[in-house]
Parts: structure tokens; C-alpha cells; sequence
């Protein structure tokens, strides 16, 4: 499980099932609907944020979840309730991540 998973890896899996887990066993699956880059603290960072649809009728609160991808990928990630989707239809959850830029490669002289 690495620990944190790149902008990248979201828009691979966009409107693709994601699972949703918590405590032992418990989990459901969400969708993966937004993905983008957003303005990070400084040019050290990258920020970006992904959102996911919960099924209808459901309504989980801010929490530290265990979050799979379609591909197995595990990753502890903060989710913050951010209200329902257009059609209001399904609340939404949102994953923000401010993380180091890898620094550039040194030239060969």
C-alpha cells in the first residue's frame, strides 16, 4: 500500500467502482466521478483533489477510509462529505492532497 495515490492514478479510473471501507470488513462501493489538479501551498507541491458518488441514500461522514481502486491499489485516504451531486440524487465525498513535487533530476555534465 503506498501512501498516497497520484492524481494520475484517479484519472485512470474515472466513473469506475471504487471500494470504500472502514473498521473490519465494513465497506461499500463508490464511483469515482471528478478528478483535477488544484492550486497547490507553493511551487515544492502539487494539489489535487478526487470526488466520489456514494450510492443513493447513503451518507457517510468526514473519516480517515481505506480506499481500493479498480485495480487493487489500497490507500488510507480523508474523505469530507462536500453535499450532493447535481441531480441531488447522491451525497458526494471528497479526497484532498497536497503532496512534495519529486525534485527535478540533476543535468549530467
Amino acid at each position: 500500500m503506498s501512501q498516497v495515490p497520484s492524481l494520475e492514478d484517479f484519472e485512470r479510473h474515472l466513473q469506475q467502482p471504487w471500494q470504500l471501507c472502514w473498521d473490519e470488513g465494513e465497506g461499500v462501493t463508490i464511483t469515482l466521478v471528478e478528478a483535477y489538479e488544484g492550486v497547490a501551498m507553493t511551487a515544492r507541491y502539487r494539489c489535487y483533489s478526487a470526488i466520489f458518488a456514494q450510492p443513493e441514500g447513503l451518507q457517510l461522514p468526514q473519516h480517515c477510509y481505506r480506499l481500493r481502486s479498480p485495480e487493487g491499489g489500497e490507500w488510507e485516504a480523508m474523505l469530507t462529505p462536500i453535499g450532493p451531486d447535481e441531480e441531488g440524487d447522491r451525497h458526494l465525498l471528497q479526497a484532498l492532497f497536497h503532496v512534495k513535487r519529486p525534485k527535478a533530476a540533476e543535468p549530467l555534465l
